[in-house]
């Protein structure tokens, strides 16, 4: 998980159940059901504070993961044909393609 602009809380909640390697980027191995409640209690949290999560697992499809987001900034995950990209904003919306 990659978390930004959210309160100590959560990150400590994280730390319970996975390593955080960077300030706010957690990785460990879950179970389906950890994870899931993981993602609730992130979610709920991270509404209040206008926080960014991003939830990357491993997943038997072409890519081998699949992920999910909440309140993306800059840099929105899209899907396209089963295929996750990554579109990046336009830092200056005046400008014509």
């Amino acid at each position: 998980m990659i978390l930004e602009r959210v309160s100590p809380s959560v990150r400590g909640d994280l730390s319970r159940w996975m390593i955080e390697v960077k300030a706010g980027v957690f990785i460990g191995r879950l179970s389906k059901l950890v994870r899931e409640n993981l993602w609730q209690r992130c979610l709920k949290l991270a509404s209040d504070d206008g926080g960014t999560l991003l939830q990357i697992w491993s997943a038997n499809n072409e890519q081998g993961f699949d992920l999910r987001f909440h309140n993306p900034k800059g840099r929105f995950p899209v899907q396209n044909e089963g295929i996750w990209l990554v579109m990046v904003a336009d830092p200056d919306p005046r400008r014509k393609p």
